[in-house]
């Protein structure tokens, strides 16, 4: 009889046969949608039960009628702008304090535990753990909105952490003016540190809504050739978020509705790593009229497709 062995790491049995997963996640964890500017994109989201609108432009204010499920990155408790941590360097107050209350509030320490034990095992009672957890959570997707916005905090942030550490005769103003090279380096990293600070800690599901470039050769595109490579992205940071990302499509709006697109539409185009999206148009939300949006109707939504183990309900 051979010797049973036991494997901690490897995904096999006593017996040394592979291990067969029952159940996979297969909401993307990190989305990411791009369209033009003022398409509904955060329409879509607007008083949607379970998302939260970390809002780093002021667009929600717009709407005409109050957006209940957002909150502004920018605005913070106190009197200092940033906040030192040791695992990420300096962030900025606004969004330390929104995903701080946000990993009480979703009880992410309890969603990693039931993560780890889930990927370590993949059975159905693993699987259900973590679903009724993650359905538990007031906010279990965050919506970054926008993308642009977004790193112009992160950018903020990477200049006072320069700041820190420089002679106050060589403080700088602008980032991008710290060294010869546009100050390349220190926005990666910094953005690569906030960006995973927010995943670890915030939610379960990251949404990153974006605009395409603002580029002659890119606004002479048509909607249909508009192309995920078109991201409204400074140099690496566009790959940061693409090669990343779980899911990237295109964001459209139509008389019928709206709609992200996922389907490569050049060898550019990155594909989707989750299979129930995966080359598809996905319908997100129905039409709805201006006259019902002064009204302070929203639109009905299906994210339930996009997420499909949370309940919208």
């Amino acid at each position: 009889m051979s010797e049973e062995k036991k494997f901690n790491r490897l995904p096999l049995n006593e017996k040394g046969e592979l291990i067969k997963g029952v159940c996979s996640l297969k909401s993307p964890r990190n989305l990411v949608f791009i369209s033009q500017k003022k398409t509904g994109k955060t329409l879509t989201a607007a008083n949607q039960p379970k998302i939260l609108i970390a809002d780093c432009e002021g667009g929600t204010k717009d709407f005409g009628f109050p957006v209940n499920n957002q909150v502004d990155v920018l605005r913070y408790e106190g009197e200092e702008a940033f906040q030192k941590t040791n695992k990420y360097g300096w962030l900025p107050m606004g969004l330390f304090q929104l995903v701080n209350e946000l990993k009480h509030a979703n009880d992410m320490s309890t969603y990693w535990k039931l993560f780890q034990d889930f990927d370590d095992k993949k059975t159905k009672e693993t699987y259900e753990a973590l679903v009724n957890h993650i359905n538990k959570m007031p906010f279990p997707i965050l919506m970054l909105d926008t993308i642009t916005s977004f790193i112009e905090i992160s950018n903020s942030a990477a200049l006072h952490e320069y700041n820190q550490n420089v002679k106050p005769e060589s403080r700088k103003t602008d980032v991008k003016r710290v060294d010869e090279y546009g100050g390349v380096r220190l926005i990666r990293r910094k953005f690569e540190e906030i960006k995973s600070f927010v995943e670890q800690n915030a939610s379960p599901f990251i949404i990153f809504a974006g605009h395409i470039a603002e580029k002659k050769k890119v606004f002479k595109k048509s909607e249909d050739d508009i192309s995920t490579v078109d991201i409204d992205l400074e140099g690496v940071l566009s790959k940061i978020f693409t090669v990343k990302a779980s899911a990237i499509g295109i964001f459209q709006r139509t008389n019928e509705g709206c709609f992200i697109d996922f389907t490569k539409r050049d060898e550019s185009d990155l594909g989707v790593r989750n299979a129930h999206l995966s080359n598809k148009v996905i319908k997100i939300a129905d039409f709805i009229s201006s006259q019902d949006l002064e009204k302070g109707k929203v639109p009905n939504t299906y994210w339930n497709v996009i997420f499909p183990e949370i309940k919208f309900n």
